[in-house]
């Protein structure tokens, strides 16, 4: 082996090995302390013969605000940035690097309020709250929860947090993970029974989102639910209208309308996920998960511009909107009953993403809006990955392939298709299939412009 050979091999060496590390730098895990204001409740909590705090409200000083720091977890690809507040089992923000806009709504001061549950009070802190038994936002958001690291690898970052809910017994496991190259925050959760009898619960994920930025939701904010109507309790009918309600002519498809608060639950899902879009900035948020095993989504809003948001400042306000995922088909009262010994088991996921125009279907891979005019035959296909990607999109009229493109997108770099189809074409015949190496990656139907 000559010298210059040896030079030769010595760069590349350092080459590869320079590319290895960028590319393993593309996805950091960091514990840190982060320090958030709140409201001093702390000295009135009290912990009951059942193991939950009580909060004696009255004796709360509203104007007294101190300093309380957190251990946290960030997790950061290329494409977002996590941070998990693992000793209160929470999301706390999830930043999208694209646009650098917060996806999620956090309190400037945290302060606590009241709830419809044993302990009578919750704490209005932000993110993402994963609640057990059930009732009102649960209970597992009030105590403490152990954790470690799971995956350090350069490929995968993952998070454990664990809990035991002190009133059933049962034990609550979420794994939180981010791939290389990936916008989207997974979360594996698992309900464990250890006690001898059967447990009546519910589990709920609460996001609660204000896509755009703003850390409130924008003029143009949609929801979006893949169900054919929506529910309204009966308390909240005088605010939201009468129940039940076509969804697809729903106005409170679009949080514009809502003027009050109040609740809505979706009657049966179509499709597994739910998401809100702000049109005015092009940016949406996306849960992802299997509908067989979660059916129930319900949401929550204090309304439009409305008076009374719980910023603990005091500042104005547009607010946030809850949309909560469960285990049971509805809010809050419903239950299912897990065996002596067996446990639950789900992946999810979450992601941001942006310039689809609204939302059509999403999975794990990607999210899509795909729009037919059947008066014109204007056909649009606007889809934003999860993570990178190189594909083949074919669109399809029954069993055949009428058109096919080649696309490249990433959670920074979203992909528009235009076609022109004959108006004869039965909508309910069209199907865009996307693949990537031979592996679909996803199949979805058009959305139907109204005449």
């Amino acid at each position: 082996m000559t010298r210059h050979t040896l030079r030769v091999l010595l760069v590349l060496a350092c080459f590869t090995t320079a590319d290895g590390d960028a590319a393993a730098s593309d996805l950091q895990l960091t514990q840190t302390q982060i320090t958030i204001p709140q409201i001093d409740y702390e000295p009135a909590l009290r912990t009951g013969d059942d193991g939950l705090p009580r909060l004696d409200l009255p004796s709360v000083i509203w104007d007294r605000v101190v300093e309380r720091s957190h251990q946290a977890v960030i997790l950061e690809s290329r494409y977002v940035r996590v941070t998990l507040l693992p000793e209160m089992g929470r999301v706390y923000s999830m930043v999208y690097r694209p646009t650098g806009h917060e996806t999620l709504w956090r309190n400037d001061i945290v302060r606590p309020g009241g709830a419809n549950n044993t302990t009578g009070w919750w704490l209005w802190i932000c993110g993402i709250e994963y609640t057990l038994p059930g009732e009102e936002h649960g209970y597992t958001w009030a105590l403490p929860w152990s954790w470690e690291i799971l995956e350090d690898r350069p490929q995968r970052k993952a998070v454990r947090v664990q809990i035991e809910e002190p009133t059933t017994g049962l034990q609550e496991t979420i794994d939180f993970g981010i791939e290389n190259g990936s916008a989207a925050l997974s979360a594996t959760i698992r309900i464990h029974n250890p006690t001898t009898q059967p447990v009546d619960f519910a589990h709920w994920v609460n996001p609660m989102w204000a896509p755009g930025g703003h850390n409130e939701l924008t003029d143009s904010t949609e929801i979006i639910i893949p169900t054919e109507r929506v529910l309204i309790p009966e308390r909240w009918q005088a605010n939201l209208g009468s129940s039940p309600q076509a969804w697809a002519d729903s106005p409170l498809r679009w949080l514009r309308n809502w003027r009050k608060m109040g609740d809505l639950m979706a009657d049966g899902l179509t499709a597994g996920f739910y998401g809100a879009y702000s049109h005015d900035e092009g940016e949406g948020v996306v849960r992802v998960f299997d509908a067989a095993v979660n059916p129930g989504v319900d949401v929550w809003t204090y309304g439009f511009h409305p008076d009374g948001i719980p910023m603990g400042s005091g500042a104005p306000n547009k607010g946030y909107v809850e949309m909560w995922g469960g285990t049971v088909a509805t809010f809050p009262d419903e239950r299912a009953s897990l065996a002596p010994g067996r446990s639950v088991e789900w992946t999810e996921w979450i992601y941001p993403f942006q310039q689809t125009g609204g939302l059509t279907y999403a999975n794990a891979s990607l999210a899509a809006r795909c729009r037919l005019d059947p008066q014109t035959g204007a056909f649009e296909v606007r889809i934003c990955p999860a993570r990178e990607i190189h594909a083949e999109l074919a669109l399809r009229v029954g069993e055949q392939t009428v058109a096919r493109r080649t696309l490249s997108a990433s959670p920074a770099s979203p992909w528009t298709g235009a076609f022109h189809l004959p108006v004869e074409w039965p909508p309910a015949e069209l199907h865009v299939i996307v693949r990537e190496d031979e592996m679909e990656l996803a199949r979805f139907q058009p959305q139907v412009a109204a005449p």
